[in-house]
């Protein structure tokens, strides 16, 4: 058996299996096919298009982890488009691959020589022949480059970060150090950093942001994307997509005005609204009830009611069925949601009884009188 027919063999075995069975074969190579076994576990859900690649190889775990999604990576490329772009933090290449639709060329940047091998191999294989590869630090190519950018892409190393609550200095390459580089190299230059970022404390920082992105995938937040502007210095404004597989939820709002709104609360009324998670990562608390006209039903409690149905509005919609007092084995089946509640879902599924799942819905919620309520619901498609 070759090392590929023993991949093919083997492709639903976990890590602990496979390397049970890589005991007994010693002259195989061990790390080699258990990436290619995780990379296609990976890449199903994250970026299918590449297995209908059979000569794709795929790096190690954390090259994979820290890769875009291919949604997020198409959405990425649609906001620009030139001459030459740098993916100056290349890793795996999936946003380089993306990006090189869009630009006539496209220098990807990696100081990892394994993971370079292997992605520079992969774009021969995907005929990415306007892409031009470098085996370098990102600091010492782009101070070197005598080319002048339409777009810098940088994905920062969350890992250098001490804790999950990192600061955008914590990261490598340093963007302190880049950006004055940055600048006087490129139009316009996109940062991703991690969705557990303080937005507010990052535009602290980027002083010429011009558009933040606050990307999720099916209602699970993923990116936040900053775009700086060559000699922008106006107020920034938040975009937050969700994407699904056939919609995209757009809203877009800016801090300053968001502090200027006056909230208005109110209990609860014939629906229940729960704006998507990229718009409660952004912090559009307000704005989103003065653009949609609903009222708030607690200080910090982050769902909305209306007397009707909502046209357009990005999130999920719940008509109210009828308010509830939990009892034990009174409902067998439902969805929780909880917000500013003492009891988690979990919480309440395990004490209540009640089994995960099903049409109806269980929200329970804190409202504008600090009163502890809990609505049966139905969701609106």
């Amino acid at each position: 058996m070759s090392v590929e027919e023993f991949i093919e063999a083997n492709i639903h075995k976990s890590t602990a299996e496979l390397s049970l069975l890589l005991s007994k074969k010693p002259d195989f190579p061990r790390d080699y096919i258990i990436n290619q076994i995780k990379g296609r576990k990976i890449a199903k859900s994250k970026f299918p298009f590449l297995l209908q690649i059979n000569s794709i190889k795929f790096p190690n775990s954390r090259a994979l982890e820290q890769a875009s999604s291919s949604e997020t990576a198409a959405f990425k490329t649609s906001l620009f488009s030139g001459k030459r772009a740098i993916d100056l933090t290349g890793g795996m290449g999936i946003d380089s691959y993306f990006f090189s639709k869009r630009f006539d060329v496209i220098d990807y940047v990696e100081a990892n020589p394994e993971l370079f091998e292997i992605t520079k191999k992969n774009f021969t294989i995907l005929e990415a022949e306007n892409i031009n590869s470098h085996c370098k630090k990102a600091e010492g190519f782009l101070r070197e480059t005598k080319f002048y950018y339409d777009l810098i892409y940088i994905d920062p190393d969350r890992r250098a970060a001490k804790s999950k609550a990192f600061k955008i200095e914590d990261c490598e390459p340093k963007m302190t150090d880049l950006l004055p580089i940055i600048n006087e190299k490129a139009e316009n230059c996109l940062v991703k950093l991690s969705p557990m970022l303080d937005i507010k404390q990052a535009l602290g920082e980027f002083k010429n942001c011009k558009t933040v992105y606050v990307i999720a995938v099916k209602n699970e937040c993923r990116e936040l994307l900053f775009q700086l502007k060559k000699d922008y210095s106006g107020e920034a404004t938040i975009r937050t997509i969700n994407l699904n597989s056939k919609t995209q939820q757009s809203f877009n709002f800016d801090f300053e005005h968001e502090q200027k709104i006056e909230v208005k609360l109110e209990v609860v009324g014939s629906y229940i609204l729960d704006p998507n998670v990229a718009i409660l990562k952004a912090g559009a608390f307000k704005t989103v009830s003065e653009i949609f006209n609903i009222a708030k039903l607690g200080i910090n409690t982050h769902l909305y009611t209306s007397n009707s149905h909502v046209p357009n509005f990005p999130g999920r919609q719940f008509k109210v069925l009828k308010e509830v007092k939990l009892r034990k084995g009174e409902l067998k089946q439902a969805n929780v949601i909880c917000k500013n509640f003492p009891l988690s879902p979990e919480q309440i599924k395990s004490k209540y009884k009640i089994k995960d799942g099903g049409k109806k819905f269980l929200i329970a919620l804190t409202d504008m009188n600090n009163q502890k309520k809990v609505y049966l619901c139905e969701l609106e498609i």
